[in-house]
């Protein structure tokens, strides 16, 4: 492993906390960010750290005007939230302040927070030590159609030593090869900046793809989901409602043709019953005149 060294200077104050990141002049510098967050009562200062290449580092912690000025404190360190094993130690107060530091050899599994903690204030720095972190991801998927082209874009501010492209199939992924597929695929590479086109786009060139920027430690991923429609995925909707349309007036059709003979026997039923009635009527309208004839004649007799 590379023998680089950087020290990194924390100043805690009590009305604050105040951090300074000062790498050797000899190796390439750790890039930092710093932020404060808020830890119930307490605020932890974050210091993240963008390591490039294996190398050892010496972190250090220190604490100045405390309440009463004891004199000694103590300090421990520790890695994700656990107490790494032999590092607690008893700081003495030395020109008005307390120096809590320790040397790490940062390999790719040795990558995580470290925390420098003083036991009696419970105050703490995290140092979060990672490869650069590709920030511009995506919450939803690139969508495309069949047959275009698209463009996929990856972009850091470190420079690694190369880009590499995969697309992942279910838990595995595959390295994309312009060689192997130059029809398919064109990879663009600018320094800290990489795109992917894919060309003549299919269904199934739907899926997950993944940016993957090479450093000498581990590599920093990011991925983009793409997801190809057919042209017809669009008119869908449309051709759904058009299809509610046309089964609707088939069944309204259809309920007037099944009732239209239904409703003429009912009147051609009605018509017979008022011809009975008429007929009835006409038959006792014709013997109520015959009655009528038959008392007059026997009158006369």
């Amino acid at each position: 492993m590379a023998s680089f060294r950087h020290l990194i200077l924390l100043l805690l104050y009590c009305d604050g906390m105040k951090t300074e990141t000062t790498p050797s002049p000899q190796s390439d510098p750790v890039i930092t960010t710093r932020k404060v967050v808020s830890k119930g009562q307490n605020q932890v200062t974050i210091q993240e750290l963008a390591i490039l290449k294996p190398q050892t580092i010496e972190l250090s912690c220190y604490l100045t005007d405390i309440p009463n000025n004891p004199p000694y404190l103590t300090g421990y360190w520790t890695k994700d939230g656990k107490g790494i094993v032999n590092s607690e130690e008893t700081v003495n107060r030395t020109n008005e302040q307390y120096i809590l530091k320790k040397t790490f050899d940062i390999l790719a599994k040795d990558l995580g927070n470290y925390s420098c903690i003083f036991k009696e204030i419970q105050t703490q720095v995290t140092f979060v030590l990672d490869v650069p972190v590709i920030k511009d991801k995506r919450d939803k998927p690139i969508v495309s159609y069949t047959g275009d082209s698209v463009v996929l874009a990856c972009k850091l501010k470190q420079t690694p030593n190369t880009w590499n492209w995969y697309k992942a199939n279910n838990t595995e992924k595959g390295l994309i090869s312009v060689t192997a597929n130059p029809l398919n695929y064109k990879i663009f590479i600018n320094g800290n900046e990489t795109k992917l086109t894919v060309l003549n786009l299919t269904e199934e060139d739907s899926g997950k793809y993944i940016c993957s920027a090479e450093f000498d430690i581990k590599p920093s991923e990011s991925y983009i989901e793409l997801k190809v429609l057919s042209y017809i995925e669009p008119l869908k909707p449309f051709i759904a409602i058009v299809l509610e349309v046309i089964v609707l007036v088939t069944l309204i059709f259809l309920w007037e043709k099944c009732n239209k003979p239904q409703n003429d026997n009912i009147s051609a039923g009605e018509n017979e019953l008022c011809s009975e009635q008429i007929s009835k009527l006409t038959r006792d309208d014709s013997n109520g005149v015959e009655n009528n004839t038959a008392r007059q004649r026997k009158l006369e007799h």
